[in-house]
């Protein structure tokens, strides 16, 4: 799931950067979003743990 999501703003940054939205390269917008949602991830995966019964 994590990575999926990672797959996801990729894609969106990508498609921005294509309509002209952002400017700039695209790298410079994808590594700070992966730590972010890296850290939203870790934060998120101990609050809700696995049903277990």
């Amino acid at each position: 799931m994590f990575f999926g999501f990672l797959i996801l703003i990729f894609g969106v940054l990508m498609l921005l950067d294509r309509m002209g939205i952002i400017y700039g390269d695209i790298w410079d917008f994808f590594w700070p979003a992966c730590i972010i949602s890296l850290g939203v991830h870790l934060i998120f995966k101990h609050r809700n743990p696995p049903y277990r019964g």
